[in-house]
């Protein structure tokens, strides 16, 4: 079976404080972009499980020099070992994930990728998970797994894994600026690389433009969007134009 993992951007991330135990909290509201996405093979096979990745280098825009991701840090393979792990299953799977989010890009793809892993196996063995099982097993994977189970748009807080579904935003046009950082934990040291006087200061505007999507306002302020990570930028970013995530990525409104 082909399952789709879609990309995805932070049209608002506020950085609100770092816990005891190391992690940040965070209010963020995730947008899903349906045209960037990885496609997965997903098919039982014989001898024993391989997950492999495949670019199209025709269409994938990836940096020069191969970014090797090991198997045992591959989210995908992780979210399978979990699956089966927890239903008990004995049958060998083969993943392969036809890659067009550039990896370390910032735009979710191995998160997409787990979250479609976990989906794509409910439905091989008709299992029919509910979308609150599902997100149980997300959140142990990452942070940002559980709100490619709901995909769209969201609201994610805590540490971005607690997810509110959100209203289906029109009119906005987006588009990316794909890129991949070769930096090993690079959104561990992005976070590190904060000053944390700097961050959480437009919670203001991250309720503004919660009320005008719940609203369905035809069109969002584009002043509201925003996010922390810019405040560690050397160079500010040119107007409506922000970091996916944690970076290296970027995005323009229009």
């Amino acid at each position: 079976m082909n399952i789709t993992a879609y990309a995805k951007v932070n049209l608002c991330l506020d950085i609100l404080k770092k816990n005891a135990n190391g992690y940040h909290e965070i209010s963020t509201i995730f947008h899903e972009i349906k045209n960037f996405k990885d496609i997965l093979e997903i098919n039982k096979i014989k001898l024993k499980d391989d997950v492999s990745i495949a670019h199209d280098l025709k269409k994938t825009p990836v940096q020069k020099g191969k970014i090797e991701i090991k198997l045992s840090e591959n989210l995908a393979k992780k979210a399978l070992d979990l699956f089966k792990k927890t239903f008990k299953i004995k049958d060998f799977i083969s993943i392969k994930i036809h890659k067009n989010i550039p990896i370390s890009s910032g735009l979710g793809g191995a998160s997409s990728d787990a979250a479609a892993v976990l989906k794509g196996l409910s439905q091989l063995y008709k299992l029919n998970l509910s979308e609150k099982r599902l997100l149980f097993l997300a959140e142990k994977l990452g942070m940002d797994v559980p709100f490619f189970i709901v995909g769209g748009t969201a609201l994610g807080t805590h540490f971005g894994e607690k997810i509110t579904k959100l209203p289906e935003i029109k009119n906005l046009e987006i588009k990316i600026f794909p890129k991949s950082s070769t930096q090993k934990e690079k959104t561990k040291d992005a976070y590190e690389n904060l000053d944390l006087s700097k961050c959480g200061k437009n919670k203001a505007k991250t309720e503004l433009l919660l009320k005008e999507i719940k609203a369905g306002d035809k069109k969002l302020t584009l002043e509201n969007l925003h996010n922390d990570f810019e405040t560690s930028l050397e160079i500010p970013l040119q107007k409506n134009t922000h970091l996916s995530g944690a970076g290296p990525s970027v995005f323009i409104c229009m």
